[in-house]
Protein backbone atom coordinates (compact mmCIF):
# COMPACT_ATOMS: atom_id res chain seq x y z
CA UNK A 1 0.00 0.00 0.00
CA UNK A 2 1.23 3.39 -0.92
CA UNK A 3 2.25 5.70 1.92
CA UNK A 4 0.68 9.03 2.49
CA UNK A 5 2.95 12.42 1.95
CA UNK A 6 2.50 14.56 4.88
CA UNK A 7 4.35 16.98 2.56
CA UNK A 8 1.86 16.41 -0.34
CA UNK A 9 -0.98 17.03 2.27
CA UNK A 10 -0.45 20.26 3.06
CA UNK A 11 1.33 21.92 0.62
CA UNK A 12 -2.00 21.84 -1.41
CA UNK A 13 -3.88 23.03 1.26
CA UNK A 14 -3.41 25.88 3.46
CA UNK A 15 -5.25 29.32 3.78
CA UNK A 16 -3.05 31.49 5.85
CA UNK A 17 1.05 31.16 5.69
CA UNK A 18 3.79 33.93 6.31
CA UNK A 19 6.65 33.87 4.13
CA UNK A 20 9.42 32.01 6.95
CA UNK A 21 12.24 34.50 7.36
CA UNK A 22 14.75 33.29 9.75
CA UNK A 23 15.52 36.40 11.70
CA UNK A 24 11.82 37.01 12.76
CA UNK A 25 10.38 35.97 15.47
CA UNK A 26 7.28 33.69 13.88
CA UNK A 27 4.13 32.55 15.35
CA UNK A 28 1.63 29.86 14.80
CA UNK A 29 -1.92 29.39 16.40
CA UNK A 30 -4.13 26.67 17.19
CA UNK A 31 -7.35 25.63 18.54
CA UNK A 32 -7.33 22.44 20.80
CA UNK A 33 -10.34 22.68 23.05
CA UNK A 34 -12.53 20.65 21.62
CA UNK A 35 -16.11 22.31 22.93
CA UNK A 36 -15.05 25.48 22.78
CA UNK A 37 -16.79 27.69 20.18
CA UNK A 38 -14.90 29.39 16.81
CA UNK A 39 -12.42 31.84 18.04
CA UNK A 40 -10.84 35.13 16.97
CA UNK A 41 -6.93 36.11 17.61
CA UNK A 42 -5.75 39.48 18.57
CA UNK A 43 -1.91 40.83 18.93
CA UNK A 44 -2.41 44.24 20.82
CA UNK A 45 -5.89 44.32 20.67
CA UNK A 46 -6.48 44.50 17.15
CA UNK A 47 -7.57 41.36 15.46
CA UNK A 48 -5.23 39.52 12.89
CA UNK A 49 -6.30 39.13 9.04
CA UNK A 50 -7.34 35.55 8.14
CA UNK A 51 -7.92 34.32 11.90
CA UNK A 52 -11.03 36.01 12.67
CA UNK A 53 -13.14 32.83 12.98
CA UNK A 54 -10.81 29.74 13.91
CA UNK A 55 -12.68 26.19 14.00
CA UNK A 56 -11.21 23.25 16.42
CA UNK A 57 -8.81 21.29 14.94
CA UNK A 58 -7.79 24.66 12.78
CA UNK A 59 -4.24 26.33 12.99
CA UNK A 60 -2.39 29.54 11.25
CA UNK A 61 0.58 29.22 9.05
CA UNK A 62 3.32 30.70 10.66
CA UNK A 63 2.87 34.49 11.17
CA UNK A 64 5.73 37.02 11.48
CA UNK A 65 6.49 39.30 13.83
CA UNK A 66 8.64 41.93 15.12
CA UNK A 67 10.79 41.31 17.65
CA UNK A 68 8.75 42.53 21.50
CA UNK A 69 6.09 42.30 23.85
CA UNK A 70 2.96 41.39 22.27
CA UNK A 71 -0.38 41.09 23.85
CA UNK A 72 -1.85 37.63 22.60
CA UNK A 73 -5.87 37.66 23.06
CA UNK A 74 -8.83 34.87 22.53
CA UNK A 75 -11.64 35.84 21.88
CA UNK A 76 -15.20 33.14 22.03
CA UNK A 77 -17.52 33.74 19.30
CA UNK A 78 -20.84 33.87 20.65
CA UNK A 79 -24.21 33.69 19.53
CA UNK A 80 -25.61 37.61 18.78
CA UNK A 81 -21.95 38.48 17.38
CA UNK A 82 -20.91 38.96 20.98
CA UNK A 83 -17.18 38.23 21.71
CA UNK A 84 -15.64 37.00 25.10
CA UNK A 85 -11.75 37.27 25.74
CA UNK A 86 -10.91 33.66 26.94
CA UNK A 87 -7.11 33.87 27.34
CA UNK A 88 -4.96 37.05 27.12
CA UNK A 89 -1.56 37.03 27.92
CA UNK A 90 1.64 39.45 27.68
CA UNK A 91 4.15 37.33 25.52
CA UNK A 92 7.59 38.32 24.90
CA UNK A 93 8.88 37.03 21.30
CA UNK A 94 12.89 36.62 20.45
CA UNK A 95 14.44 36.98 17.08
CA UNK A 96 15.30 33.13 15.06
CA UNK A 97 12.83 31.65 17.54
CA UNK A 98 9.61 29.85 16.35
CA UNK A 99 6.30 29.92 19.01
CA UNK A 100 3.16 27.75 19.69
CA UNK A 101 0.57 29.02 21.20
CA UNK A 102 -2.80 26.27 21.47
CA UNK A 103 -5.64 27.15 23.12
CA UNK A 104 -6.56 23.57 25.11
CA UNK A 105 -8.35 22.29 28.00
CA UNK A 106 -12.26 21.87 28.42
CA UNK A 107 -14.04 25.25 27.45
CA UNK A 108 -14.76 25.51 31.26
CA UNK A 109 -11.23 25.71 32.02
CA UNK A 110 -9.44 26.61 28.72
CA UNK A 111 -5.73 27.93 28.44
CA UNK A 112 -2.76 28.82 26.22
CA UNK A 113 0.30 26.37 26.48
CA UNK A 114 3.16 28.62 24.60
CA UNK A 115 6.01 26.26 22.85
CA UNK A 116 8.65 27.87 21.88
CA UNK A 117 12.28 26.23 19.65
CA UNK A 118 14.94 27.93 17.48
CA UNK A 119 14.45 28.52 13.85
CA UNK A 120 17.09 25.81 12.86
CA UNK A 121 15.07 23.55 10.12
CA UNK A 122 16.47 19.96 9.48
CA UNK A 123 18.41 18.41 7.02
CA UNK A 124 17.51 17.18 4.05
CA UNK A 125 17.47 13.85 4.81
CA UNK A 126 15.93 14.80 8.31
CA UNK A 127 12.51 15.66 9.97
CA UNK A 128 12.45 17.69 13.22
CA UNK A 129 9.21 16.66 15.37
CA UNK A 130 7.45 18.46 18.09
CA UNK A 131 4.22 16.88 20.01
CA UNK A 132 1.88 18.31 22.37
CA UNK A 133 -0.61 16.26 24.49
CA UNK A 134 -3.43 17.99 24.29
CA UNK A 135 -6.29 15.88 25.25
CA UNK A 136 -7.40 16.86 29.40
CA UNK A 137 -9.12 13.30 29.38
CA UNK A 138 -6.22 11.09 28.32
CA UNK A 139 -3.35 10.33 30.88
CA UNK A 140 0.41 10.18 30.18
CA UNK A 141 1.13 8.52 26.58
CA UNK A 142 3.70 6.84 24.30
CA UNK A 143 4.25 7.44 21.15
CA UNK A 144 6.27 5.13 18.39
CA UNK A 145 7.58 6.24 15.38
CA UNK A 146 8.55 2.88 13.96
CA UNK A 147 8.37 0.81 10.68
CA UNK A 148 7.33 -2.83 12.07
CA UNK A 149 4.20 -3.60 12.18
CA UNK A 150 4.41 -4.79 15.83
CA UNK A 151 5.68 -2.22 18.58
CA UNK A 152 6.35 -5.26 21.42
CA UNK A 153 10.04 -4.50 20.95
CA UNK A 154 10.02 -1.38 20.16
CA UNK A 155 11.24 1.72 22.23
CA UNK A 156 8.93 5.15 21.97
CA UNK A 157 10.49 7.86 20.21
CA UNK A 158 8.29 10.20 22.78
CA UNK A 159 7.32 8.51 26.10
CA UNK A 160 5.92 9.67 29.13
CA UNK A 161 4.11 12.75 27.42
CA UNK A 162 0.96 13.95 29.60
CA UNK A 163 -1.42 16.72 29.23
CA UNK A 164 0.05 19.98 27.83
CA UNK A 165 3.58 19.67 29.28
CA UNK A 166 6.41 20.75 27.21
CA UNK A 167 9.04 17.63 27.16
CA UNK A 168 12.37 18.77 27.97
CA UNK A 169 13.30 15.95 24.98
CA UNK A 170 11.10 17.34 22.21
CA UNK A 171 11.64 18.48 19.76
CA UNK A 172 13.01 15.33 18.05
CA UNK A 173 14.85 14.86 14.81
CA UNK A 174 14.79 11.84 12.91
CA UNK A 175 15.61 10.59 9.47
CA UNK A 176 13.46 11.11 6.64
CA UNK A 177 11.52 7.72 5.93
CA UNK A 178 8.29 5.92 5.68
CA UNK A 179 6.79 5.52 9.69
CA UNK A 180 3.69 4.19 11.24
CA UNK A 181 2.93 6.71 14.32
CA UNK A 182 1.27 5.11 16.64
CA UNK A 183 0.19 6.20 20.47
CA UNK A 184 -0.32 4.11 23.41
CA UNK A 185 -1.12 5.16 27.07
CA UNK A 186 2.57 5.17 28.80
CA UNK A 187 3.70 1.98 29.66
CA UNK A 188 1.60 0.06 27.32
CA UNK A 189 1.85 -1.39 24.14
CA UNK A 190 -2.33 -1.55 23.63
CA UNK A 191 -2.56 0.66 20.61
CA UNK A 192 -5.18 3.90 21.00
CA UNK A 193 -4.06 5.63 17.73
CA UNK A 194 -2.53 3.88 14.68
CA UNK A 195 -1.41 6.22 11.34
CA UNK A 196 -1.26 3.59 9.02
CA UNK A 197 2.23 4.10 6.88
CA UNK A 198 2.80 7.65 6.33
CA UNK A 199 5.97 9.47 4.33
CA UNK A 200 8.28 11.85 6.42
CA UNK A 201 9.56 14.13 3.90
CA UNK A 202 13.20 15.31 4.48
CA UNK A 203 13.37 18.46 5.78
CA UNK A 204 9.52 18.80 7.02
CA UNK A 205 9.61 20.92 10.41
CA UNK A 206 6.54 19.36 11.84
CA UNK A 207 4.01 20.21 14.99
CA UNK A 208 2.09 17.52 16.71
CA UNK A 209 -0.75 18.01 18.56
CA UNK A 210 -2.90 15.14 20.03
CA UNK A 211 -6.46 16.57 20.33
CA UNK A 212 -9.67 14.85 21.33
CA UNK A 213 -11.49 13.12 19.01
CA UNK A 214 -14.88 14.08 18.66
CA UNK A 215 -15.17 13.70 15.18
CA UNK A 216 -18.64 11.33 13.38
CA UNK A 217 -17.37 7.52 13.27
CA UNK A 218 -14.84 7.91 15.85
CA UNK A 219 -13.24 4.78 17.03
CA UNK A 220 -9.34 6.20 18.35
CA UNK A 221 -9.46 8.84 21.17
CA UNK A 222 -7.43 11.47 19.93
CA UNK A 223 -6.39 13.05 16.36
CA UNK A 224 -3.77 14.29 15.40
CA UNK A 225 -3.20 17.85 14.14
CA UNK A 226 -0.09 18.17 11.48
CA UNK A 227 1.15 21.40 11.17
CA UNK A 228 4.59 22.64 8.74
CA UNK A 229 4.50 26.27 9.18
CA UNK A 230 2.09 25.95 6.28
CA UNK A 231 -0.56 24.38 6.81
CA UNK A 232 -2.44 21.86 9.16
CA UNK A 233 -3.64 18.20 8.30
CA UNK A 234 -5.77 16.49 11.13
CA UNK A 235 -4.68 13.10 10.86
CA UNK A 236 -7.05 10.44 11.81
CA UNK A 237 -6.51 6.81 13.11
CA UNK A 238 -6.30 4.58 9.93
CA UNK A 239 -9.39 2.58 11.35
CA UNK A 240 -11.82 5.58 11.72
CA UNK A 241 -15.36 5.16 10.59
CA UNK A 242 -17.70 7.74 9.03
CA UNK A 243 -21.00 8.55 10.62
CA UNK A 244 -24.48 8.24 8.49
CA UNK A 245 -27.93 9.29 9.41
CA UNK A 246 -30.69 8.56 7.66
CA UNK A 247 -34.31 10.75 8.25
CA UNK A 248 -37.62 9.88 7.36
CA UNK A 249 -39.45 12.91 6.48
CA UNK A 250 -41.88 12.28 4.12
CA UNK A 251 -45.29 12.16 5.86
CA UNK A 252 -47.43 9.57 2.94
CA UNK A 253 -44.44 7.10 2.60
CA UNK A 254 -44.24 3.32 4.83
CA UNK A 255 -41.74 2.12 6.63
CA UNK A 256 -38.26 2.08 4.31
CA UNK A 257 -34.88 0.14 4.21
CA UNK A 258 -31.33 1.65 2.93
CA UNK A 259 -29.78 -0.93 0.85
CA UNK A 260 -26.50 -1.15 -0.70
CA UNK A 261 -26.09 -2.62 -3.81
CA UNK A 262 -29.46 -4.47 -3.60
CA UNK A 263 -29.24 -5.30 0.09
CA UNK A 264 -30.42 -4.04 3.29
CA UNK A 265 -28.07 -2.66 5.36
CA UNK A 266 -28.09 -3.80 9.79
CA UNK A 267 -29.45 -1.09 11.47
CA UNK A 268 -31.05 0.83 8.17
CA UNK A 269 -33.60 -1.20 8.33
CA UNK A 270 -38.03 -0.69 9.12
CA UNK A 271 -37.02 3.06 9.21
CA UNK A 272 -40.14 5.12 9.93
CA UNK A 273 -41.79 8.83 9.10
CA UNK A 274 -40.09 11.14 11.73
CA UNK A 275 -37.73 8.48 12.43
CA UNK A 276 -33.62 9.36 12.92
CA UNK A 277 -31.73 6.67 12.67
CA UNK A 278 -27.75 6.46 12.51
CA UNK A 279 -24.82 4.12 11.54
CA UNK A 280 -20.80 3.80 11.36
CA UNK A 281 -19.97 2.53 7.98
CA UNK A 282 -16.66 2.11 6.74
CA UNK A 283 -15.29 5.01 4.68
CA UNK A 284 -15.76 4.07 1.05
CA UNK A 285 -18.29 4.24 -1.74
CA UNK A 286 -21.29 2.71 -1.91
CA UNK A 287 -24.46 2.26 -4.22
CA UNK A 288 -27.13 3.08 -2.01
CA UNK A 289 -30.71 2.98 -2.56
CA UNK A 290 -33.87 3.74 -0.58
CA UNK A 291 -36.79 0.95 -0.51
CA UNK A 292 -40.30 0.13 1.32
CA UNK A 293 -39.70 -2.15 3.60
CA UNK A 294 -42.52 -4.15 2.86
CA UNK A 295 -40.92 -5.05 -0.54
CA UNK A 296 -37.66 -3.77 -1.45
CA UNK A 297 -38.47 -3.83 -5.39
CA UNK A 298 -39.96 -0.60 -4.85
CA UNK A 299 -37.31 1.40 -4.93
CA UNK A 300 -37.78 5.40 -4.53
CA UNK A 301 -34.30 6.82 -3.73
CA UNK A 302 -31.51 5.55 -5.93
CA UNK A 303 -27.85 7.36 -5.03
CA UNK A 304 -24.93 5.20 -6.62
CA UNK A 305 -21.32 6.14 -6.16
CA UNK A 306 -21.89 7.78 -2.42
CA UNK A 307 -18.65 8.10 -0.92
CA UNK A 308 -17.87 8.86 2.86
CA UNK A 309 -14.74 10.27 4.03
CA UNK A 310 -13.51 9.29 7.57
CA UNK A 311 -14.16 10.91 10.64
CA UNK A 312 -17.14 13.18 8.59
CA UNK A 313 -20.78 13.00 9.62
CA UNK A 314 -23.36 13.03 6.96
CA UNK A 315 -27.07 13.30 7.23
CA UNK A 316 -29.59 11.69 4.16
CA UNK A 317 -32.87 13.30 4.42
CA UNK A 318 -35.67 11.61 2.40
CA UNK A 319 -38.22 14.23 1.35
CA UNK A 320 -41.06 15.36 -1.11
CA UNK A 321 -44.17 13.26 -1.37
CA UNK A 322 -44.55 9.29 -2.02
CA UNK A 323 -48.17 10.17 -3.97
CA UNK A 324 -47.60 6.72 -5.66
CA UNK A 325 -45.10 4.76 -6.83
CA UNK A 326 -45.16 5.80 -10.74
CA UNK A 327 -45.34 9.59 -8.89
CA UNK A 328 -42.55 9.97 -6.60
CA UNK A 329 -41.24 13.26 -5.73
CA UNK A 330 -39.10 11.78 -3.11
CA UNK A 331 -35.46 12.99 -3.40
CA UNK A 332 -32.51 12.82 -0.73
CA UNK A 333 -31.66 16.02 0.56
CA UNK A 334 -27.79 15.03 1.89
CA UNK A 335 -26.56 17.58 4.26
CA UNK A 336 -22.67 17.44 5.91
CA UNK A 337 -23.12 18.01 9.47
CA UNK A 338 -21.24 19.36 12.08
CA UNK A 339 -22.52 17.79 15.56
CA UNK A 340 -19.64 19.32 17.72
CA UNK A 341 -20.85 19.82 21.08
CA UNK A 342 -20.27 23.62 21.58
CA UNK A 343 -20.16 24.36 25.60
CA UNK A 344 -21.09 27.73 25.45
CA UNK A 345 -24.37 27.53 23.17
CA UNK A 346 -26.63 25.42 21.94
CA UNK A 347 -26.61 24.04 17.89
CA UNK A 348 -30.40 23.89 16.15
CA UNK A 349 -30.27 22.72 12.60
CA UNK A 350 -33.29 23.59 10.96
CA UNK A 351 -34.22 21.86 7.91
CA UNK A 352 -37.63 22.47 5.77
CA UNK A 353 -38.63 19.24 4.32
CA UNK A 354 -42.48 19.89 3.65
CA UNK A 355 -43.31 20.07 0.09
CA UNK A 356 -46.69 21.81 1.30
CA UNK A 357 -45.02 24.44 2.50
CA UNK A 358 -42.84 24.99 -0.13
CA UNK A 359 -45.49 25.41 -3.39
CA UNK A 360 -47.25 28.31 -0.97
CA UNK A 361 -43.47 30.27 -0.91
CA UNK A 362 -40.63 31.11 1.19
CA UNK A 363 -41.33 30.68 4.50
CA UNK A 364 -39.77 32.11 7.97
CA UNK A 365 -38.14 30.18 11.02
CA UNK A 366 -39.21 32.49 14.24
CA UNK A 367 -38.18 31.38 17.94
CA UNK A 368 -39.95 32.90 20.64
CA UNK A 369 -40.08 32.68 24.22
CA UNK A 370 -43.68 33.57 25.31
CA UNK A 371 -45.12 31.59 21.66
CA UNK A 372 -45.83 35.03 20.10
CA UNK A 373 -44.35 35.29 17.08
CA UNK A 374 -44.04 39.19 14.78
CA UNK A 375 -41.28 40.87 12.65
CA UNK A 376 -38.95 40.59 15.53
CA UNK A 377 -39.05 36.63 16.30
CA UNK A 378 -37.48 35.83 12.87
CA UNK A 379 -34.17 34.29 12.81
CA UNK A 380 -34.33 32.52 9.62
CA UNK A 381 -35.64 34.55 6.91
CA UNK A 382 -36.49 33.13 3.21
CA UNK A 383 -36.31 29.52 3.81
CA UNK A 384 -36.80 27.29 0.65
CA UNK A 385 -38.18 23.83 0.18
CA UNK A 386 -34.93 21.83 1.48
CA UNK A 387 -33.40 24.76 2.52
CA UNK A 388 -31.53 23.99 5.61
CA UNK A 389 -29.42 25.86 8.08
CA UNK A 390 -27.93 25.84 11.78
CA UNK A 391 -28.40 28.25 14.52
CA UNK A 392 -26.47 28.87 17.39
CA UNK A 393 -28.84 30.20 20.27
CA UNK A 394 -28.08 30.08 24.19
CA UNK A 395 -30.09 27.41 26.48
CA UNK A 396 -33.41 27.84 26.76
CA UNK A 397 -37.15 26.94 26.08
CA UNK A 398 -37.94 28.45 22.97
CA UNK A 399 -41.31 28.28 20.62
CA UNK A 400 -40.50 27.47 16.93
CA UNK A 401 -42.81 28.10 14.15
CA UNK A 402 -42.70 27.52 10.20
CA UNK A 403 -44.52 31.35 9.19
CA UNK A 404 -44.85 32.14 5.43
CA UNK A 405 -42.73 34.92 4.04
CA UNK A 406 -45.86 36.39 2.93
CA UNK A 407 -48.26 36.33 5.81
CA UNK A 408 -48.20 39.60 8.11
CA UNK A 409 -50.40 37.78 10.91
CA UNK A 410 -47.63 35.53 11.50
CA UNK A 411 -49.59 32.82 11.79
CA UNK A 412 -47.84 29.54 12.59
CA UNK A 413 -48.29 26.90 9.83
CA UNK A 414 -46.43 24.59 11.84
CA UNK A 415 -45.28 24.84 15.73
CA UNK A 416 -43.03 23.21 18.44
CA UNK A 417 -41.53 24.16 21.98
CA UNK A 418 -38.30 22.82 22.78
CA UNK A 419 -35.86 22.76 25.58
CA UNK A 420 -32.72 23.23 24.87
CA UNK A 421 -29.15 23.12 27.00
CA UNK A 422 -25.86 24.62 26.14
CA UNK A 423 -23.89 21.90 24.59
CA UNK A 424 -26.96 20.31 22.88
CA UNK A 425 -27.00 19.58 19.25
CA UNK A 426 -30.24 19.62 17.96
CA UNK A 427 -32.03 19.17 14.70
CA UNK A 428 -35.69 20.99 13.97
CA UNK A 429 -37.40 19.53 10.78
CA UNK A 430 -40.88 20.64 9.57
CA UNK A 431 -42.68 18.38 7.40
CA UNK A 432 -46.12 17.82 6.10
CA UNK A 433 -47.33 16.35 9.25
CA UNK A 434 -48.97 19.75 10.53
CA UNK A 435 -50.79 18.22 12.93
CA UNK A 436 -47.97 16.59 14.72
CA UNK A 437 -45.78 19.68 15.10
CA UNK A 438 -42.41 20.07 13.95
CA UNK A 439 -39.98 17.43 14.34
CA UNK A 440 -37.55 17.92 17.24
CA UNK A 441 -34.11 15.87 17.56
CA UNK A 442 -31.40 15.48 19.83
CA UNK A 443 -28.18 14.47 18.01
CA UNK A 444 -25.94 14.91 20.54
CA UNK A 445 -26.67 15.99 24.27
CA UNK A 446 -25.27 18.68 26.52
CA UNK A 447 -22.17 16.55 27.87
Amino acid sequence: MKANSLALVLGSAFLLSGCLLDDEPQLRVTHASSDAPLVAITLNGKMVGGLEEVDYQAASGFLNLEEGTYNVGVEALLPGDEKVEVIGANLDFAPDMQYDIVALNNAAAIEAVVLSRESIGPGAGEVRIDVLHAHPDVPGVDIYLTTEESIEGAQPAVGGLEFKVDDMALPVTVEAKTYRIRVTLAGEKDVVFDSGDLELVGGSDLMITAVPNVDGGAVSPVNLLVADGQGVLVLRNKEEKAAVRVVHAVDDAPEVDVLASDEPVDGLTLIAFREFRSLDLAPDTYDLSVAASIDNSLVVIEAPDTSFEAGTTTSIYAVGKLNSITDSTIEPLVIPEDLRSVALYSKLRVVHASPTAGDLGLVDIHASADGVFDETTAVLKGVDFKGTATLNVPAGTYFLAVILASDDTFTPAVEAMAMVEDGGVYSVVATDDFAGGLVLNVDNSAP
